[in-house]
């Protein structure tokens, strides 16, 4: 159960489609159960979207709006309630599996609706400190969130942020996963992207994200060096007031590429750096998809990226999203010393293999499933459960 899913792209996308493949290649039968779009984003390769082994149901809308400083979804329609009552009723599932379980409403229903001998829900967001909403309706959230059997969060960042709105709840950290075939070093670079040294920015044109810091840090580093450019995955609807913010003597060499979905590991093949100067996450899919492929990366020093990458390891940490003058510094020190790039993209690969591919997170998935189940943990032992 997710209110996000393909055409909408981000990380819950790329999570519940993950976990889903995975679990169906190990044999279980998965529903995923999400609403339709009231508006399709607009994505340069929006007709070529990832095999799905499973099944895919749709119930509901899904309203698009803006909350914690990004883009969000509601879901809702007329008896949606009772269109989840029918399909809990006619499948039986043995396991529903709701990520996000706080948003309104597809998820929060699923929640309360649930027939299964297994609900799980995952948490995907961090949220400011005295968040308005979340204070505002803690209490009936916290009564849906014990009505699950588990709780997870894909990060110890997101028990620290959420943690404080429900105490006494107790939470599992499983981390979001990768497809590590898909986001790999072999992926073969664009044509269109040769000549020059690129730093990639990959993103949703929300102001969390940064996107304004990294154009104003590579604004700076072209001050030093002419041989860069700044290649910019995403959009939004501010997408006008940020093409603004590149100085006119560098438009030739900032490209905007728009919202990509499967065409992002080949622009990571082209990419020499990957620069996230975001302000607010809650694990950084962006930085592993980044170390997956091989990429060093320059990124803020949050919690839910220091999570993921290692500074010094896997790429390069600044102290604060606004330091972009450090950013600039940190891209031109990878940008200057191939040996010291090839090292941290290589050591962030193996970390993304080793501890986030999506064999690796189903592995604790399942095993929290036939727990909370008392069912075997043996392979197979879920077959035919959603």
């Amino acid at each position: 159960m997710s209110d996000y899913y393909y055409p909408q792209l981000g990380g819950v996308t790329e999570h519940v489609h993950g976990q889903a493949t995975e679990l169906a290649r190990r044999g279980h039968a998965v529903t995923v159960v999400t609403p339709a779009l009231v508006r399709v984003p607009r994505t340069v390769d929006a007709n070529v979207l990832p095999p799905e082994p499973f099944e895919v149901v749709r119930l509901g809308r899904g309203y698009p709006f803006y909350v914690n400083r990004a883009e969000a979804l509601v879901s809702w329609a007329p008896f949606l309630g009772a269109s989840l009552d029918r399909l809990f009723e006619e499948r039986r599932f043995d396991v529903v599996h709701v990520h996000n379980p706080i948003g309104p409403w597809l998820a929060i229903m699923a929640v309360r609706r649930s027939l299964a001998a297994v609900t799980v829900g995952t948490l995907h967001s961090v949220v400011p400190d005295g968040y308005l909403l979340l204070r505002a309706f803690h209490r009936p959230l916290a009564m849906n969130l014990r009505r699950l059997d588990a709780c997870i969060a894909v990060s110890d960042t997101v028990v620290d942020s959420l943690g404080p709105y429900f105490p006494g709840l107790q939470f599992s950290t499983i981390p979001n996963g990768i497809d590590s075939s898909f986001f790999t070093p072999e992926a073969e670079p664009l044509p269109e992207l040769a000549g020059k040294r690129n730093i990639l920015f990959v993103g949703r044109f929300d102001p969390r994200n940064g996107v304004g810091h990294a154009i104003a840090a590579f604004t700076i580093l072209r001050r030093t060096r002419d041989d860069v450019r700044l290649v910019i995955v995403g959009d939004g609807p501010l997408r006008p007031l940020v093409e603004r913010l590149v100085p006119d003597h560098l438009r030739g060499d900032v490209v905007f590429a728009g919202r990509v979905n499967r065409l992002r590991p080949r622009y990571l093949a082209s990419a020499d750096v990957l620069c996230s100067p975001c302000s607010l996450a809650s694990f950084g899919m962006v930085v592993l998809e980044g170390m997956s492929a091989g990429v060093p990366v320059v990124a803020t020093r949050l919690p839910g990226f220091a999570g993921v990458m290692r500074d010094g390891i896997d790429g390069l940490m600044v102290e604060k999203p606004g330091d972009e003058a450090g950013f600039a510094a940190a891209l031109d020190l990878l940008l200057g010393n191939q040996a010291l790039s090839q090292r941290m993209g290589a050591a962030g690969r193996s970390r993304a293999v080793g501890q986030f591919s999506w064999p690796v997170v189903v592995d604790r998935l399942e095993e929290l499933y036939a727990r909370l189940g008392e069912r075997s943990v043996l392979p197979g032992s879920l077959a035919a459960k959603a």
